[in-house]
């Protein structure tokens, strides 16, 4: 009988041993599952803010460009993006739909990215969804969303970054 003892002692071990090793696997998992999660929306963030600081380079407005408008803010410009790639002024990033790679040059596309500037006013500066007869003001919005397969919830739906920025003419 000392010999059964033995045995089954060894089988709890053996079986203690592998309940230990599941739940440290699990850990694992989650924590590996937790740090690329981060890392993509860290990522996106990235993305999002490099289109800000590019956009707020710029003029406030295509009748800023070469000068003040003679009256502010009627003489400014509606809001629309620029014919090509050539961003003159802060608004010509409306509208604005890319694909951007994880890596650049990496040909992947992960991310995509919808800007939106418009007109905003004072005190809640809100933008109107969809509506771009905004009265002229010193105010306009930037909201830069990034989107991704990748960026998901903890129920497994997809989640958006977005990134908004005011700009006041001065």
């Amino acid at each position: 009988m000392v010999g059964y003892s033995e045995v089954l002692q060894t089988m709890a071990a053996m079986v203690l041993f592998s309940l230990i090793l599941l739940t440290s696997n699990k850990i694992i998992f989650l924590n590996s599952q937790h740090e690329v999660e981060s890392e993509v929306e860290k990522r996106a963030i990235t993305i999002a803010q490099s289109y800000i600081d590019r956009a707020r380079a710029l003029p406030f407005d295509a009748n800023t460009v070469s000068g003040e408008p003679s009256q502010v803010p009627e003489g400014f410009s509606d809001c629309g993006q620029a014919n090509s790639t050539d961003f003159n002024d802060f608004d010509d990033y409306h509208d604005l739909k890319e694909k951007v790679d994880w890596e650049p040059g990496s040909g992947d596309e992960a991310f995509q990215v919808d800007v939106e500037v418009l007109y905003v006013s004072p005190p809640n500066y809100e933008m109107a969804s969809g509506h771009t007869d905004t009265p002229y003001t010193e105010y306009k919005k930037m909201v830069v969303t990034v989107t991704s397969d990748y960026l998901k919830d903890g129920n497994g739906d997809n989640i958006e970054i977005k990134i908004p920025y005011l700009r006041r003419y001065y």
